[in-house]
């Protein structure tokens, strides 16, 4: 261990060692102050700055080493210095000793935390880099932030907790304990205070979106078509639209192929369809596991997938432009692009092309099948879970490539049917994300 931090490490046990051995926590207690409250402000009076830089020192002392006490020292300098004066000596006091606190947990703490979390606090120093104030608001003591960063954002985060206390203490002389302070004027201030950290960052988050926008401003439209516009039919583009058109909003829908997106048509409804005829399947071929004698089925796959293809039609009302055009929802089939933070250019099925103005815009457009790079592979033109749903004819044999639900899905259910089935996957096991 470097000796810097043996030393450091020797004056903080010190210090905590001292305060406990010989009881120093009794001078920071309501019942001491206030009977002393006399004394200490008569001393103020006759010596102003010996007073303040000995309160201020030992408020940094305080906070620095973490020990109980500074919220007592806080209403202290209210009943002593005044709401001004208080506010500004702890202000600085506890923003410099938390600056020491955090200088020395970063000193003993870092090298050791970074060599064996390394590869995991990346994400967070980047993370803390980038918005280490905001993340300070919430989080204390953060060994990867800059020391100017930590000790500003501590300056005006803790300056209206600060000024609460110090408010309070002002009325030192009538309080009892700490229960005392709960005014009805000190409760609004403590919800301002709770309510500080969220405004705080609304305000920078508006100001940000102002400099996001500045390249726009001169075209904001003065009016607006929609209140929303949803690029994307699948599951979060209906449900999307759904609720937006329910709440009586303007809402347009736009989709450029299939209404119900995969879900409906590639994905959890098909796919479902075939996992319930496989099953029943492999339940004939077990029957002795259920206590039956013997079972058996015989089936033809292409009218195994037919009803698959039924049963997706059978649904497709449910997702249909008529049903949404008449819950609301102004439904157009082509292809959008966002033009502006306000504008969504659409080319419609028939050639035409429309502009779109909207408040707001909500992009779910989904996903498409990922062939991977493998040479040769996309000239063949393999299935994916876009097109398997087109068979007819069970292969003989058959590779998926992919670990994931869909691709475990549909190993299994083409195995079920009598499929020779290869499941490839280069993660250590199938199913790694779940």
């Amino acid at each position: 261990m470097k000796s810097g931090k043996i030393i450091v490490i020797a004056v903080v046990l010190a210090l905590l060692a001292a305060f406990f051995a010989f009881d120093l926590g009794r001078y920071l207690s309501l019942a001491f102050i206030k009977a002393q409250q006399a004394a200490l402000t008569g001393y103020y009076a006759a010596h102003p700055a010996q007073t303040i830089a000995a309160f201020f020192a030992a408020y940094v002392a305080v906070t620095a080493l973490s020990l109980p006490g500074a919220a007592i020292m806080t209403l202290v300098a209210g009943a002593i210095f005044g709401v001004v004066t208080g506010t500004i000596i702890v202000s600085f006091a506890s923003s410099i000793g938390a600056t020491l606190a955090f200088l020395a947990a970063r000193l003993v703490l870092r090298d050791s935390i970074e060599s064996k979390f390394g590869d995991k606090l990346k994400a967070i120093n980047a993370g803390v880099d980038k918005e280490g104030g905001f993340y300070l608001f919430t989080l204390r003591l953060v060994p990867a932030m800059k020391t100017w960063t930590f000790y500003w954002v501590s300056q005006v985060g803790m300056f209206l907790g600060t000024l609460v206390f110090v408010n309070a203490g002002t009325e030192l002389a009538k309080i009892d304990s700490l229960k005392g302070i709960l005014s009805p004027g000190l409760l609004g201030a403590f919800v301002l205070l709770g309510v500080f950290p969220i405004i705080a960052k609304k305000i920078v988050d508006g100001i940000k979106a102002k400099k996001v926008y500045a390249k726009w401003a001169d075209k904001k439209p003065a009016t607006f078509d929609n209140n929303v516009v949803v690029i994307g039919a699948g599951s979060a583009g209906l449900v999307t639209s759904y609720i937006a058109a329910a709440v009586k909003a303007k809402v347009t829908l736009i989709e450029k192929h299939k209404m119900g997106g995969d879900c409906l048509n590639t994905g959890c409804v098909p796919s479902k369809a075939l996992i319930r005829s496989a099953k029943f399947l492999s339940h004939t071929r077990r029957a002795k596991e259920f206590g039956m004698q013997e079972a058996g089925a015989k089936f033809d796959f292409a009218e195994v997938m037919e009803r698959v293809s039924g049963i997706v039609k059978a649904i497709e009302p449910h997702d249909s432009i008529e049903r949404y055009s008449a819950l609301g929802v102004d439904c157009l089939t082509g292809e959008a692009k966002i033009v502006s933070p306000w504008e969504v250019e659409v080319k419609l099925a028939s050639g035409e092309t429309r502009r779109l103005t909207t408040k707001n815009i909500v992009i779910a457009a989904g996903a498409r099948p990922f062939l991977p790079p493998i040479p040769g592979l996309k000239e063949m033109n393999p299935f994916t879970s876009d097109n398997i749903w087109n068979l007819r004819t069970l292969p003989r044999r058959l590779i998926v490539l992919g670990g994931g639900p869909i691709g475990s899905e549909l190993t299994q259910s083409f195995a079920r049917f009598g499929a020779q089935v290869t499941q490839v996957e280069m993660a250590p096991r199938i199913m790694i994300r779940e």
